[in-house]
């Protein structure tokens, strides 16, 4: 007849005892017989064993061995279990392994200060073997599953950047320039990835559509609608571009709706199509922050963005084409006129000592900005603002767009020019001419021509352009500010060697002298690469001059 369990009970026992235990075990006491004892119960179930007779061996152990658990006495020489504790759990590379007393102390409060110097459990000498283990199990079992999660959480946070990356690679905030008007872009996230999407997208004739748009909620699903929502943006538009505004957004309206089956999700979107033989804006209002507009210093009503409207694009409820051209807001262009675009992260960013929302301040920090010639990114520069003011924009998605729309006054020169190094050499003296006629000095009308040239020359040698090509150049003045915009369709710079050239002679030799001495005129000089285009934009500040 086959033996029972209740025939074996000590069998029974030492079969719970000796249960496995997978893991790294530092014990430290300064009694010798105590540390052999605890290191045969834990050799036993199969732990790997180190032992330390104080406080200082324990410390090195741990930093060297990284054990998964320490058992640690509480009453010992020179340096008591308390004390190693917080020396455990203030150091970066031990704080993570958890700590159980152990103990001849019965009183709470000595109970509760290992607990506050980091300890995770404590029990009482003399002990039961089987608690022992029992309480050894679960910590290591605990251990395990927080590695675990920390090695989860740290692939999800490098999926997360790469994303991130790719997402925003998708959203350039390069700036965009035409005869008309200047576009700067500040996009911050309040995560890896981020849930605003926008957009610039030339059309023919030299129209263009401006759109910005907050997709509901945070993380990766409104990530991957923004980017859907972009996507879909720059088929629409195009694709309905002659119709207009409420056209472009009918149709996204449908795709988007058709392709997010969850109601939860959907984008406030404001779009704004410029066209510059009409000199005529037309907008849609999708449910979005109206935007700030300043005209000649004055700041416009911006009720009229109110008009019609309103249903956000993918919104599951109601008509599937909510728009109609009687929505769209229409206004002329007449020049010297800024338009702030911008996502609610800005206005329901909180104070950090009143814990008030920006709210419409927005607008004030806005007009301040632009008072300023000599700031070339009114977007970046209004974020700043805003958190310098304390004004906390790490709670949502911010995206600023700052549409500056030319005033012809200021803009004295803009043409193209024939890749011919004599043609260079007199449009920079027509320059020096038309800026000193606006009050420059004469020094720095003489920098400005200087700095023409040098650009020019510079695109005639090395530019890759053919003998029929041009390049296009615009220089406004504003005040004390000189701005120099040019454009040409030859090969790639080298940005970084642009930016971050050495004067070497090496380099001098190679290159010759252009970028060094355009690099040093500026007071600012920015490049970048749109569209199979070179972007140069140089701001010189007279320092002599109104």
């Amino acid at each position: 007849m086959p033996a029972t369990e209740q025939e074996f009970p000590a069998k029974k026992e030492t079969s719970r005892l000796l249960q496995r235990l997978s893991g790294r075990v530092l014990v430290v006491d300064d009694e010798l017989p105590n540390r052999l004892y605890m290191r045969k119960l834990l050799e036993t179930r199969a732990c790997e064993v180190f032992d330390a007779a104080n406080g200082a061996a324990a410390i090195d152990i741990a930093l060297k061995r990284q054990p998964d658990l320490i058992l640690v006495d509480i009453i010992m020489p020179e340096m008591d279990g308390f004390e190693l504790c917080g020396r455990l759990r203030d150091e970066v590379r031990t704080r993570h392994i958890p700590v159980i007393m152990v103990t001849a102390k019965s009183r709470i409060e000595d109970i509760e200060t290992g607990f506050e110097r980091g300890a995770m459990d404590y029990i009482r000498k003399p002990f039961n073997p089987r608690e022992l283990m029992l309480r050894v199990g679960n910590a290591l079992a605990l251990k395990q599953s927080n590695d675990a999660l920390t090695i989860w959480n740290k692939r999800v946070a490098r999926d997360l950047e790469l994303a991130g990356a790719i997402q925003r690679s998708l959203f350039s905030d390069t700036p965009h320039f035409s005869r008309r008007f200047e576009v700067r872009i500040a996009y911050r996230t309040c995560m890896d990835v981020g849930g605003d999407a926008f957009d610039i997208i030339s059309l023919p004739d030299g129209k263009h559509c401006i759109y910005v748009a907050d997709v509901s909620g945070h993380g990766v699903a409104p990530a991957m609608i923004s980017s859907l929502l972009k996507a879909t943006a720059s088929e629409m538009i195009r694709r309905y571009a002659e119709q207009g505004p409420a056209a472009i957004c009918n149709a996204l309206n449908m795709v988007i709706r058709q392709r997010i089956d969850n109601p939860s999700y959907f984008a406030t979107l404001f779009m704004a199509m410029h066209d510059p033989k009409t000199l005529e804006w037309r907008c849609m209002n999708c449910g979005h922050p109206h935007p700030v507009s300043i005209r000649t210093g004055a700041a416009v009503d911006s009720s009229m963005f109110n008009k019609g409207g309103g249903t956000p694009i993918g919104f599951p409820f109601g008509d599937e084409n909510p728009y109609s051209e009687a929505d769209e807001i229409r206004f002329k262009d007449e020049g010297d006129t800024f338009i702030l675009l911008y996502t609610d992260g800005l206005t329901e960013a909180r104070h950090v000592t009143s814990g008030e929302e920006c709210g419409r301040q927005v607008e004030a920090f806005y007009e301040q900005v632009i008072q300023d010639p000599a700031i070339p990114d009114k977007s970046a520069a209004l974020l700043d603002a805003l958190e310098s003011e304390g004004y906390q924009l790490g709670g949502d998605d911010c995206t600023a767009i700052s549409i500056h729309i030319l005033d012809p006054k200021k803009v004295v020169i803009e043409q193209p020019v024939l890749r011919n190094i004599y043609l260079v050499s007199e449009v920079a003296k027509q320059c020096e001419v038309a800026v000193a006629a606006q009050g420059i000095s004469r020094d720095t009308a003489g920098l400005v021509r200087l700095l023409v040239m040098e650009l020019g020359a510079n695109l005639v040698e090395h530019g890759g352009l053919s003998e029929d090509d041009s390049f296009w150049l615009q220089v406004r003045v504003d005040g004390n500010v000189c701005q120099l915009v040019l454009v040409d369709e030859g090969a790639e710079w080298n940005l970084e060697e642009a930016l971050g050239y050495k004067l070497d002679e090496a380099y001098m030799g190679e290159r010759g002298r252009g970028l060094a001495i355009t690099n040093t005129i500026s007071d600012r000089i920015e490049r970048y690469r749109v569209n199979d285009e070179n972007l140069t934009y140089c701001t010189i500040i007279d320092q002599e001059g109104t």
